[in-house]
């Protein structure tokens, strides 16, 4: 690289910053001309150029080898098929560019730009800062849903407008990083990261998403399982029990728990009906699936045969969702790739040495429980939802490759 002063690798790392904190404003939208767009997307676009011109300038290195390269490029190219089955293929196109062209692009950006100094750190607060302002809006929001009369529990009114669910997919992952450095970084750090936590994991609560307490039961027995050390592990047991007994005194979560058994019509039952009906489009289209935002069109005739199955975005399950969009060699390569994420961190973490270790262990975490909540809902199929799921692969590369050169000194 070249010497002296870096402006554009900085203006790189300054934009990986920034689109970390402001994630969920993909709910800024807008044109230009006929192109929409939205402000999440135009930061990417922004942070991807930058870097090119700090490659072309030498100003920061080229992209780096990973272990994606392979399941990554059978993901493109299935959703390049996807593009062509899908009934409006200008729909899929700009759905292809969003969620799975950008956000890996953003992926190697990440992991070519950064490392474990500073500008880690940068991001890790950065992340935290924006999760916990998008957090305390949506405890804001439920609240004065309660005082005024018009929660639902059964849909209730969420941050910026956003499906409640959606919301809790979003916050699970920062929750499972947040814990990781509660365990294993002790000290003054527990001061910021315990708040932030608990606010998190109240959001989270606050969506009424049952899906959420899989993903949170998922993390709590990660922490009892492979933490070494007693403490913490005290700490987070006994932050579930008083955190399960304070949510079953709070009427409306309560409730949310008990319909989920007592109403036979409820999401189980929905949900049941989905997955049947979208298993028998996918009987009939296994190899394309319904291409990419297809399965609404596809699924009509499956859901005349269904009273019970209603008009839905996805499948209500991130395998069933990405094999509908991507076909089978797309489901093949996304598995891949969540296996990879979940997995490699644990082979690293024994020569893993300071910030090396929490984000090892979070990362892993956070696609654990991305892929807990993704047996009932569909993780990753967003514009905010897709490029965490990079930026946290990216962290993890960036945490892996550090612990791999300290084990070759």
């Amino acid at each position: 690289m070249a010497d002296g002063p870096r402006p554009f690798l900085v203006a790189t790392r300054a934009g990986l910053v920034a689109i970390a904190a402001v994630m969920p404003l993909y709910v800024v939208r807008f044109r230009f001309g006929p192109l929409p767009t939205t402000l999440l997307e135009i930061l990417i676009l922004l942070t991807i150029a930058a870097y090119l011109v700090a490659v072309v300038t030498r100003q920061a290195p080229p992209p780096r080898r990973t272990p994606f390269e392979i399941p990554i490029a059978l993901f493109l190219v299935a959703g390049v098929i996807g593009i062509f089955v899908a009934p409006d293929h200008r729909a899929a196109l700009g759905i292809f560019r969003a969620y799975l062209v950008e956000p890996i692009a953003l992926f190697y950006v990440a992991t070519a730009a950064l490392d474990l100094g500073r500008w880690i750190n940068a991001l890790l607060i950065s992340g935290g800062a924006g999760a916990l302002v998008f957090a305390l809006i949506e405890i804001d929001t439920v609240l004065t849903s309660f005082e005024s009369g018009t929660l639902n529990i059964a849909h209730a009114a969420a941050a910026l407008g956003i499906n409640p669910n959606s919301v809790a997919i979003f916050i699970e992952p920062l929750i499972g990083i947040g814990t990781a450095f509660f365990v294993f970084v002790p000290g003054v750090h527990r001061f910021f990261t315990g708040p932030l936590l608990v606010v998190l994991v109240a959001a989270a609560v606050a969506s009424f998403s049952r899906g959420a307490l899989l993903a949170l039961g998922v993390l709590i027995a990660m922490v009892l399982v492979t933490v070494p050390r007693v403490a913490p592990r005290v700490a987070i047991g006994t932050a579930a029990v008083l955190g399960a007994a304070t949510m079953w005194l709070v009427t409306p979560v309560r409730l949310r728990l008990i319909y989920l058994f007592a109403d036979p019509t409820g999401s189980i039952y929905t949900r049941e009906h989905v997955w049947s009906e979208s298993l028998k489009m996918l009987r009939d289209r296994p190899i394309f699936g319904a291409g990419i935002s297809g399965y609404q069109t596809v699924m009509a005739p499956y859901r005349k045969a269904d009273p019970y199955n209603v008009p839905e975005p996805y499948a209500h399950n991130i395998f069933l969702s990405t094999w509908s969009e991507l076909g089978l060699l797309g489901l093949l390569a996304f598995v891949w790739i969540l296996g990879v994420l979940i997995i490699q961190p644990w082979r690293a973490l024994k020569r893993a040495v300071g910030i090396q270790v929490p984000l090892l262990w979070g990362t892993s975490a956070a696609f654990a429980m991305i892929t807990a909540h993704g047996i009932v809902d569909t993780p990753y199929w967003k514009n905010d939802l897709s490029t965490e799921f990079w930026l946290i692969a990216a962290m993890q590369m960036v945490a892996l490759r550090a612990a791999q050169a300290v084990a070759s000194r």
